[in-house]
């Protein structure tokens, strides 16, 4: 049986931002979302049109792109989920021009996710499971079984 993360799987299981924002919610918050007013884990709704969830019991928000590389971005979550999808399913390395046309982005954009999302599969010489070196992980990511996201605690300066 063929376990491989296709094109047309990405396409199914990614359709739009909220699915892409979604996943990344239930990666974070594999248990549920802990409510810091509450003090409990409740149930939390996506507000429309923004990258946030608010608690049913006191509205509080939480943001669950918050401390990633999609923190502050403009582009569309689900170009982000291609560009891993490529960067990871691509026999050869893919290259920025390539991300550039598949995505339908400028050079620049191109440039700062690949940037991104390499840096993040190099901190541990290409193993996408070991922990980053000497550094204090907060939470780590897997998408298709292959791309490891990490969120980790930056030093006070």
């Amino acid at each position: 049986m063929n376990h491989e993360f296709s094109l047309a799987k990405f396409i199914a299981t990614f359709p739009n931002d909220d699915i892409c924002l979604e996943e990344i919610k239930r990666l974070r918050y594999p248990n549920g979302v802990y409510c810091k007013k509450c003090k409990k884990i409740t149930k939390h709704y996506k507000i429309s049109n923004r990258t946030s969830y608010a608690c049913k019991v006191c509205r509080n928000q939480i943001y669950p792109l918050k401390g990633t590389i999609f923190e502050k971005t403009t582009t569309p979550l689900r170009l982000w989920f291609y560009c891993m999808f490529l960067m990871t399913y691509t026999r050869a390395e893919v290259s920025i021009k390539k991300i550039q046309r598949e995505l339908g982005v400028t050079y620049k954009t191109a440039w700062r996710m690949y940037k991104s999302l390499r840096s993040l599969m190099e901190q541990n010489s290409g193993d996408l499971l070991a922990p980053p070196p000497d550094v204090s992980m907060l939470h780590r990511w897997t998408f298709f079984n292959k791309l490891e996201i990490k969120v980790v605690e930056k030093e006070e300066e």
